[in-house]
C-alpha cells in the first residue's frame, strides 16, 4: 500500500479522465456536480478525497481491480456495457508470477465460442515506472494516466525512475484465435491492468489449460536502441470455462456467386452470452478481385467484436446486437467503405 506521501502524489497526477471514472465508479454522476453547482475544479477536489479514502480502506492493488476490472474494461460508449448473462460468466483466477522488481497476476478471465477476455495486473516497486508496451520512450505522460508536459523519458529522469515497459499475450494456438489486442489501464505509475481480447477462429476446440504470458522489458534511459534490452517472459497458468452458446440457424446464399472473386456457402448464426456471432464459408476464386473486400456488415446488426476475413476460410464476426430477421442480408464493403455486394441467405437448419 502507498504511504501517503506516494499516495497523494499519485493521485494529484492522474489526468482528468482517471478521476471521472474513479467518481462513476464510486457513484459520482456529472448530473450531480452540475445541478449542485460545484465547479468542475471542486468536483475533481471530491472525487479525488473519495479515492484516497477508497484507497485507504482496500490498499492500492484493490483500487486498482475495483476500477480495472474485466466487466469495466469491458465497457464503452460503442458497444455499452457487458451483457448480464456475460458478467455472470466472468471467472475469478489466483496465478501470480514475479519478475526482477515486479509482479503479474491473472485477475479474471471470460471464455465463449468466439471470444475470449483476460485481465492481468502488473504491479512493480518504487524505483519502477510500469507502461504500456505500445508506447516508447518518447511518448506523452497521458499513457499512463498522468497530466501534464513532456515524455516518458523526461518524466522518469526527473523522477530518478526506471521505465519498464509491460504487455500480455495470449497462445493463439491452443485457443484458436484469429487475433487479439491489448489495452492498458495505469491506476498509478506502479500500477497497471491490462485487458486483453482474442476473437476465436472457425476450427476452435474446447478450452483448455492454458497461460497467458507477460512480457517486461526493463529500458534503462541510457540504452540508445532496442538490442540494448532483454524481455522477461512469465507465463502466467489460467483455466478456461466456456460459456454457453444457443444456435441460431445455417444458412446458405440465395446467389454462391454474387461477390465478385468469392464463392459464398454456409452461413452459421450463433446467439452467444456477449452477443451473435457470424461465420460465414466464403472460398476465394480470384486473388485480384478478393483483394478488393475489406469488410463485411449483417443488416440490423452491429458487431463490436474483432472481425476477420480469412480469405480460404472463414469470415468470423463476434458480440452483435441487433435483429437480423428471417433472411438475413449481408453487405460486403471494399476498402472505400462501398457496397461491392448485398447477398441474401435463406435458412436451411
Amino acid at each position: 500500500m502507498y504511504n501517503s506521501e506516494r499516495m497523494m502524489k499519485a493521485i494529484g497526477e492522474l489526468s482528468d479522465d482517471k478521476i471521472e471514472k474513479a467518481s462513476r465508479a464510486l457513484g459520482y454522476q456529472k448530473e450531480r456536480r452540475w445541478t449542485s453547482r460545484i465547479p468542475f475544479r471542486m468536483g475533481r477536489v471530491l472525487s479525488i478525497a473519495a479515492v484516497v479514502a477508497l484507497i485507504l480502506a482496500l490498499g492500492a492493488v484493490a483500487y486498482a481491480v475495483n476500477l480495472f476490472g474485466l466487466r469495466e474494461l469491458y465497457a464503452n460508449p460503442n458497444r455499452g456495457d457487458m451483457p448480464e448473462e456475460a458478467a455472470d460468466l466472468i471467472v475469478s483466477q489466483n496465478s501470480e508470477v514475479k519478475g526482477d522488481g515486479w509482479s503479474a497476476s491473472v485477475q479474471e478471465t471470460y471464455c465463449d465460442e468466439g471470444t475470449v477476455l483476460v485481465t492481468v495486473h502488473v504491479s512493480a516497486d518504487a524505483s519502477y515506472i510500469v507502461v504500456p508496451t505500445d508506447a516508447d520512450l518518447d511518448s506523452p505522460l497521458s499513457v499512463i494516466g498522468l497530466s501534464g508536459e513532456g515524455t516518458l523519458r523526461e518524466y522518469a529522469q526527473k523522477e530518478g525512475k526506471t521505465l519498464l515497459f509491460v504487455g500480455a499475450n495470449l497462445d493463439q494456438e491452443a485457443l484458436g484465435l484469429n487475433s487479439a489486442g491489448e489495452r492498458f489501464e495505469n491506476a498509478s505509475p506502479q500500477e497497471m491492468t491490462i485487458y486483453v481480447e482474442g476473437a476465436r477462429g472457425s476450427d476452435t476446440g474446447a478450452p483448455v489449460d492454458t497461460v497467458c504470458t507477460v512480457v517486461a522489458v526493463l529500458w534503462p534511459l541510457e540504452a540508445q536502441d532496442s538490442d540494448a534490452v532483454v524481455p522477461e517472459r512469465r507465463d502466467l497458468p489460467i483455466t478456461l470455462v466456456e460459456g454457453k452458446s444457443t444456435p441460431l440457424g445455417l444458412y446458405t446464399p440465395a446467389d454462391p456467386y454474387a461477390l465478385p472473386g468469392f464463392e459464398l456457402s454456409e452461413l452459421s448464426l450463433t446467439q452467444t452470452p456477449l452477443g451473435t456471432e457470424l461465420r460465414l464459408k466464403m472460398s476465394v476464386l480470384d486473388e485480384e478481385k478478393a483483394r478488393n473486400l475489406l469488410t463485411l456488415r449483417l443488416d440490423g446488426v452491429e458487431f463490436h467484436g474483432a472481425g476477420t476475413i480469412d480469405p480460404n476460410g472463414y469470415a468470423v464476426f463476434s458480440q452483435g446486437q441487433g435483429d437480423f430477421g428471417d433472411s438475413p442480408v449481408i453487405r460486403f464493403l471494399d476498402w472505400d467503405k462501398n457496397t461491392i455486394a448485398d447477398v441474401t441467405f435463406e435458412k436451411i437448419g
